[in-house]
């Protein structure tokens, strides 16, 4: 007999292909021009994926932001701002990256390019934006979780898009990828190949706990101090079960987990887990919610990216992205120089 959760996505099945239906012929329509993009006023890159969230998405984003920070180019980043944590986040690290949040991202992207000469983004990003093909871009990343790599669609699933989809990605990351075997990572891209009918760069990479922060405030613990210690998990975010696993590898002894919905508001009822001695631990995701409630013996984990493989291709693509900027520089200068064109 059918267990239950196999039953309920054989009822859903032919709302799945009704939604893998939409979303292809969606993707056609722009494809062929039958539906008008939005070309942004700058270089611009999406960061995205196929799957719901919970790939590990704003640690990469944030990773993209310090790189093109270090080549010296203005950012604006466009998000939909589901939830204003991942907006509150952003803000935090990079106070002096262009923020606009939204659903309507052509407006966003009006919005930041309105700045000024001087102020406006040199370089725009898409968070989350694998999907709003209304936009154009010049890269499209694509992050693909390495413990739930392809299956099915919404609503039988958790995947916007089927795994076709990634024939319009540029570059291709698999994500948590410590967390798999080597041979399971050669089978999700052997997949990746076969449906973009071409050998991907092998590019990998995963989270790693960078700092553990007293929530009310105070200097950082040493990583050490979670090692064999008792601690409850809490979290609303898209894949708690990577916040387990990165915490577990850490050496703590997770005693019991909360999880809430991914954006989840915070409500005091849900705040009443964290009292006792045994502290808590909590995303970056979920601090900026809980910051200022005087919650005691809450701690903030704070990750960042890595890659385990394949950065030299992300490097190569991200000069790609700011080489029409640094050219834009470079002519008035030289035709200050030269406003003849005798030097040639």
């Amino acid at each position: 007999m059918l267990g239950a959760l196999s039953l309920l996505r054989l009822l859903l099945a032919p709302l799945a292909l009704l939604w893998w239906l939409v979303s292809k012929t969606r993707a056609i329509t722009f494809r062929l021009g039958w539906r008008k993009q939005f070309h942004p006023a700058g270089p611009t890159v999406s960061i995205g994926n196929i799957s719901a969230g919970g790939t590990g998405k704003t640690p990469f984003l944030f990773w993209v932001l310090a790189e093109l920070e270090k080549r010296a180019v203005r950012c604006g980043v466009l998000s939909r701002g589901y939830g204003g944590d991942e907006g509150r986040m952003l803000e935090s690290r990079f106070p002096h990256v262009a923020l606009a949040e939204g659903a309507d991202r052509v407006a966003g992207m009006r919005r930041l390019a309105a700045l000024g000469a001087d102020v406006a983004p040199e370089v725009y990003l898409l968070d989350d934006g694998f999907q709003h093909l209304r936009v154009a871009r010049d890269f499209d990343i694509v992050l693909i979780d390495a413990t739930r790599p392809f299956g099915f669609c919404l609503p039988t699933g958790l995947f916007r898009e089927s795994a076709g989809a990634l024939k319009r990605a540029q570059v291709i990351v698999v994500t948590r990828a410590t967390q798999r075997s080597d041979s399971a990572r050669a089978s999700i891209w052997q997949k990746i190949d076969s449906v973009t009918g071409q050998t991907q760069p092998r590019i990998e990479g995963d989270v790693f706990l960078s700092a553990i922060t007293p929530l009310d405030g105070g200097e950082a613990i040493p990583e050490e101090s979670i090692r064999d210690k008792k601690v409850r998990l809490a979290a609303g975010i898209g894949n708690p079960a990577s916040f387990l696993a990165l915490m577990e590898s850490a050496g703590a002894e997770v005693e019991s987990t909360h999880w809430l919905k991914d954006h989840a508001v915070w409500a005091d009822a849900d705040t009443q887990i964290f009292d006792g001695e045994t502290p808590t631990m909590v995303t970056e995701k979920d601090a900026v919610k809980l910051r200022g409630r005087s919650l005691g013996n809450v701690f903030e984990v704070r990750v960042d990216w890595r890659f385990t493989k394949g950065a030299e291709a992300i490097d190569k693509m991200l000069d790609d992205v700011v080489l029409p900027v640094r050219a834009s520089k470079i002519e008035p200068l030289w035709a200050a120089i030269d406003p003849e064109g005798d030097a040639c």
